[in-house]
């Protein structure tokens, strides 16, 4: 009996070690299979549950998975997400302080968006901090504009409102750099009895896009 759960151990160490050597990506389950050499029907077992226990996340196409942010937090702070923090945080601080509204810094997490940075306006109302949350993609903004891009979708900014929450209003655009890879997503958000208000939604769009498209410039290698 011992064996067996040292060797239950053994492959849910070896299924997470090839998730892990794809950090961001969704992989397939054959794919898992084949690089652990095990069955599809274990590594199967496995993925769902090493998914109970928040270490595996499903992917964004069916069949697929990534390493879950409680996977990730293992391995202390991403440095990746780090450097994406430090790049992003100056332009979403003025960005705020234009819109007096808050901003927020998102990454894909499988089916998800996970909430790295957000950045508070002068006159926050109804609007908490959502740094470390996970929200359905499909129901925000930002995580809207994410599927679109990794999609194919021309870059554009998604709108909505009450869709994350009654009462809040979004626009979010994808952080795309030069290979073409969406990494992250801005995404602004407001009571919806303020935002946009009076603003023009095309003008919005415009300074997401300008703001989106400085940080992919900076995060592209030269």
């Amino acid at each position: 009996m011992a064996a067996t759960g040292i060797q239950v151990i053994h492959r849910a160490f070896a299924v997470l070690d090839v998730l892990a050597d794809r950090p961001g990506e969704d992989v397939a389950l054959g794919d898992i299979a084949a690089a652990t050499a095990l069955p599809k029907s274990t590594t199967s077992r496995i993925l769902g549950t090493l998914h109970d226990v928040d270490m595996v996340a499903r992917g964004t196409t069916d069949g697929t998975w990534t390493l879950s942010v409680g996977a990730r937090r293992l391995g202390g702070p991403d440095p990746f997400e780090q450097s994406l923090i430090a790049t992003a945080r100056p332009l979403l601080r003025t960005l705020a302080d234009d819109l007096d509204e808050d901003v927020g810094l998102a990454v894909p997490d499988g089916d998800h968006v996970r909430y790295v940075d957000q950045i508070r306006c002068l006159h926050p109302v109804q609007i908490r901090d959502y740094v470390g949350d996970l929200a359905d993609a499909t129901r925000t903004a930002g995580g809207q504009a994410l599927l679109a891009a990794a999609g194919g979708a021309t870059q554009a900014v998604a709108w909505t409102d009450g869709d994350w929450a009654e009462g809040i209003s979004g626009a979010g655009v994808a952080v795309t750099p030069a290979d073409g890879r969406p990494v992250a997503a801005i995404n602004v958000f407001g009571p919806s009895y303020r935002f946009p208000g009076t603003r023009r939604r095309d003008e919005i769009d415009e300074r997401l896009l300008a703001v989106a498209g400085e940080i992919a410039d900076r995060l592209s290698p030269a």
